[in-house]
């Protein structure tokens, strides 16, 4: 927001005469600068008050107006002559100039300094600057009760009526959500291109033929809901880009309100979670629990198993995904792991929600999916999908895998052969885990990798990401801490079945 000309042109004590350049007399002045250098225009930025007395002034006629012109082409806002000093009048080819380039020239007479001129000009600038604090102070609280009343619809409205532009609020995928005035066309890919990725740019402006854009982020924390986006011909003011950042602030609280609501469901439901997966909750409160939560379990249910990366974020996306399919949230972090509870019929929502997760992951997450289980089998469905999700990281799998797809799955669903096999387990695997919590080590992870590799020492090295040298040395201290070797293949195949139904001891997350 800069001083109108008229409005200085109207100042009698500065008594200012206009002597060309009439039609741009609605120009602003952003600031009043006195300046006699012979080419001043390195030190100009445009819209600024060039004062000067012409004391470097060139001599010829055709030199002064290029001084003009050069003033005209960095777009000054105006000109101010002053005369009685080094000319008692404004030279003609001054004004010649500036009449054909439409650049407002001002006759400052003797008798007014020009510090006057720029006293005048910082003062009504500073005014300015105040009755924009005193003009936001009365509209935000009238968009803070639109807020209350009418939501993010009622803000767009207020906000846009407030700075005489067009509103619109569009969500993380770019669908609008508001809009004012009615009717109003919604910026163009190019546009929000410029303005940067939704999720990224905080706060942008761009200039060009559609006008003067500005966008502001709504966000809360690092959950971001949109963008807010301004559009007007004029140049913005302080007070546009304080009213647009306060309305931005307004929306998102208002998006928060139902997130929150759900955060809290999910937080409640993660907690029966690890009530059901640790086999403490009777058949028949699983099953009302999670029928009167919305959570279909006529056809069983299954468990999947996030290893890698931040699992509370994987938390996050899983919930994203199963809200747009109208599924609530049963997660919870275990062992390091996000474990997710789906529907056994959605076959397609347990592939949605991985890939979904995967995609927006850092690589080096790995799922693994159980079987359908019966609601009361919880803590059968979290060993399956443990196990398949440490095969899918011994693998180096980058999809997902399924329980069923494991060497001797069969074997493990009869009670009589998962007795013997646990048994297995424990004598075989337990010196391997044990050994790892005292050193460390890796060396179940390292056994799972080259067992699932067929003894390929390049597959299995690459898949943990360590040398081959690193894996040999690692298979060798296993065969010396199981007394066996895994040259036979009576060990692997033993040793393989013991894994799949070996779940880590240790504490519950």
């Amino acid at each position: 927001m800069g001083v109108p000309l008229t409005w200085l042109l109207r100042r009698p004590e500065l008594r200012l005469k206009v002597l060309a350049g009439r039609d741009g007399l609605d120009r602003e002045v952003d600031w009043a600068h006195s300046i006699e250098l012979a080419d001043p225009v390195p030190w100009l930025g445009g819209g600024e008050l060039v004062l000067t007395t012409g004391l470097r002034l060139p001599a010829s006629a055709d030199a002064r107006k290029d001084y003009i012109r050069h003033l005209a082409k960095v777009q000054v806002a105006a000109v101010g002559f002053g005369v009685g000093l080094s000319y008692a009048r404004v030279p003609d080819a001054l004004v010649e100039a500036a009449e054909e380039a439409g650049l407002p020239l001002l006759e400052v007479p003797l008798p007014t300094p020009f510090v006057a001129v720029t006293k005048a000009v910082m003062e009504r600038l500073a005014e300015q600057q105040y009755e924009g604090v005193v003009q936001a102070s009365r509209i935000q609280p009238r968009m803070t009760r639109a807020a209350l009343h009418g939501g993010a619809q009622a803000v767009v409205r207020e906000l846009a009526v407030s700075t005489r532009a067009s509103i619109f609020f569009l969500d993380h995928d770019g669908t609008p959500r508001a809009s004012h005035p009615p009717g109003a066309s919604t910026p163009g890919p190019g546009v929000l291109a410029r303005l940067g990725p939704a999720d990224q740019a905080a706060a942008a402006v761009s200039t060009g033929s559609d006008g003067v854009v500005a966008v502001q982020q709504v966000r809360v924390g690092p959950r971001v809901h949109g963008r807010l986006i301004l559009v007007t011909d004029r140049s913005l003011t302080s007070v546009d880009h304080l009213l647009l950042g306060h309305a931005a602030s307004l929306i998102a609280l208002e998006a928060e309100k139902p997130l929150r609501l759900r955060d809290e469901q999910s937080r409640v439901n993660g907690m029966f979670l690890r009530m059901l997966l640790d086999g403490s909750v009777p058949a028949a409160a699983a099953v009302d629990h999670l029928t009167e939560a919305g959570f279909p379990v006529r056809e069983g249910v299954r468990v999947l198993a996030l290893r890698g990366g931040n699992p509370r974020r994987a938390l996050e996306l899983a919930g994203e995904e199963l809200a747009r399919r109208g599924l609530p949230l049963f997660g919870a972090v275990h062992k390091g792991c996000a474990v997710i509870l789906l529907p056994g019929g959605h076959t397609e929502t347990a592939r949605a929600v991985t890939d979904g997760a995967l995609a927006r992951l850092r690589a080096g997450t790995w799922a693994g999916l159980s079987s359908v289980q019966d609601p009361e089998n919880g803590p059968t469905a979290l060993r399956e999908a443990m196990n398949a999700a440490s095969a899918a990281q011994a693998r180096g799998c980058p999809d997902l895998v399924s329980f069923e797809s494991l060497a001797g799955q069969t074997l493990v669903t009869s009670p009589e052969t998962r007795a013997v096999l646990e048994s297995l387990a424990a004598t075989r695997l337990g010196p391997l885990a044990a050994y790892d919590v005292r050193h460390g080590t890796e060396l179940l992870a390292s056994l799972r990798a080259f067992l699932e590799h067929n003894g390929q020492w390049e597959a299995a090295s690459a898949a943990l990401g360590v040398h081959r040298h690193t894996l040999r040395s690692r298979v060798e201290r296993i065969q010396n801490l199981l007394g066996t070797h895994l040259d036979s293949a009576h060990v692997r195949a033993e040793l393989l079945l013991a894994l799949s139904v070996w779940q880590e001891p240790g504490r519950r997350d």
